[in-house]
């Protein structure tokens, strides 16, 4: 190896071959290469690659195909990095190819190659049972290369066979830093965004700041992308013995704070389940309002396709009240029953006057079973939307309003009703007919008996959805079915 000087002005690396010097003004950096004896690599390894190289980058790209072939390398590792910086450089991205070994199976041959190089293998560009189309074909038969071969007695890695012409178009030096084999957070990036992170900052208001810092997309070194990646990680580093471990140690946490606060959880295959939870406040308003309960699951599913379900109600001031919350194992009928008798349960046993659904089959049946005494009715809204998609007839969506909000003696709706099928000639359509036989579930003419306390719709647990989404997405409503 070679030897390295500093002082307060002056620095320098001397090798084999060649010499890096370093001049220590505050003004400017100058640096030099004079063929002396040594390697190219150890100088670079003073600038770290994810910083940019510096003036580094100036010197190897003005490296000729003999310089090249006069650079000795101490190890491997050296060789394969000398190769990846002199292909980002040069606008293209490298990749280890061949080993070779001597007889006593020690590794003593390396070669890099452009990672165009070679071609797609012919089973599957002839594979005829494909499910996804092929991606686009990336290899072309580059021979741009370098090959290293241990020298015995130098003791040194030389440079062996090199080829510098590509075949193809290089990448643009604009883009090149957004290669993924060259995008680099480094550590000081992380320590800042986590900084910001911890006070409450979004990913994408983090990026843009540091972006403005940087200068812009050029001199960042990183993607989006990465810096949610990197929160990912943070994230899933934090989270010991598994998400259930880490859901279950949550709330037991919350209920020393909160002495009424309840949750209950069902176990398959030493696996967690169904989740239910409600706290001390939420579990006071379900004694004082619980006449009208409204819930349905609509909202994204979880990383493990498990949907979040929200009960929820509206106080004397017609404000919404979050009754509970709970996460499913599925949206089967046997898994909306037990969900349903979990809840109860934590609520006292205190059933609701009537229940406001999205009209899912699978809750209507568990609703009637577990809820006998309780009147169910029909999103209004769903059922709008529901008309649009099968009908697509806004004359008859009009007609279909009126029949649902208008204070009708059931005479009245049947005649309504009937005359409105006829007049669009839809009295053999399916979803009619379906939609027809539960009209006791949606038809105001059934319902004007029952207290509703205002409530059509399942509108309450769409703006907690539409407040939901703003603190916690898909990947983060992972908790809870992985113990």
């Amino acid at each position: 190896m070679g030897s390295v000087h500093k002082n307060s002005t002056k620095s320098s690396v001397e090798f084999d071959d060649l010499s890096f010097e370093y001049s220590g003004s505050s003004e400017e950096n100058d640096i030099s290469i004079s063929q002396k004896k040594g390697t190219i690599d150890e100088a670079m390894k003073m600038v770290d690659p994810g910083d940019g190289f510096g003036e580094v980058e100036k010197k190897l790209t003005e490296l000729t195909k003999d310089d090249i072939w006069g650079i000795e390398h101490d190890s491997v590792e050296q060789c394969v990095q000398f190769y990846k910086n002199y292909a980002k450089v040069h606008d293209f991205v490298a990749r280890c190819d061949e080993k070779g070994y001597d007889f006593n199976d020690n590794l003593n041959m390396r070669q890099m190659v452009c990672n165009r190089e070679g071609t797609r293998r012919k089973k599957y560009l002839e594979m005829e049972n494909r499910k996804r189309d092929h991606r686009p074909i990336t290899r072309v038969m580059c021979q741009a290369r370098i090959r290293f071969h241990y020298d015995m007695k130098l003791r040194k890695w030389k440079v062996t066979a090199f080829e510098e012409t590509h075949n193809h178009d290089l990448i643009l030096p604009k883009y090149i830093q957004f290669v993924p084999a060259y995008r680099v957070t480094t550590e000081a990036d992380k320590a800042h965004a986590n900084s910001l992170h911890d006070y409450g900052v979004r990913t994408c208001h983090i990026m843009g700041f540091m972006l403005k810092q940087k200068g812009g997309p050029g001199k960042i070194g990183f993607t989006k992308k990465d810096l949610y990646n990197h929160f990912d990680k943070s994230k899933r580093a934090k989270v010991k013995d598994g998400d259930a471990y880490a859901a279950l140690s949550y709330l037991i946490s919350k209920a020393d704070e909160d002495p009424l606060l309840q949750g209950k959880f069902t176990l398959k295959d030493n696996k967690l389940e169904n989740l239910v939870w409600a706290d001390g406040a939420s579990i006071i308003d379900y004694q004082c309002f619980s006449d009208v309960l409204a819930f349905d699951t609509t909202y994204q599913k979880n990383k493990y396709n498990k949907p979040l379900v929200v009960f929820s109600g509206t106080n004397h001031h017609g404000q919404t009240c979050i009754f509970g919350c709970g996460l499913l194992a599925d949206e089967k009928h046997e898994t909306y029953v037990l969900v349903l008798k979990i809840f109860l349960e934590i609520m006292g046993n205190k059933h609701p006057i009537a229940v406001v659904t999205d009209g899912n089959l699978a809750m209507r049946g568990a609703i009637r079973e577990v809820m006998p005494n309780a009147t169910h009715r029909l999103c209004a809204w769903h059922l709008h939307r529901n008309t649009c998609e099968a009908i697509k007839n806004s004359e008859f969506l009009h007609g279909l309003k009126h029949l649902m909000y208008r204070n009708f003696f059931p005479d009245e709706f049947e005649d309504k009703g009937h005359r409105l099928v006829s007049k669009f000639k839809l009295s053999e359509n399916e979803w009619v007919k379906k939609t027809y036989e539960i009209k006791r579930m949606w038809a105001f003419a059934y319902l004007n008996n029952t207290f509703f306390g205002r409530i059509r719709t399942t509108s309450q647990c769409e703006g907690i959805h539409s407040l939901i989404k703003h603190y916690i997405g898909k990947k983060m409503l992972s908790f809870g079915f992985d113990a």
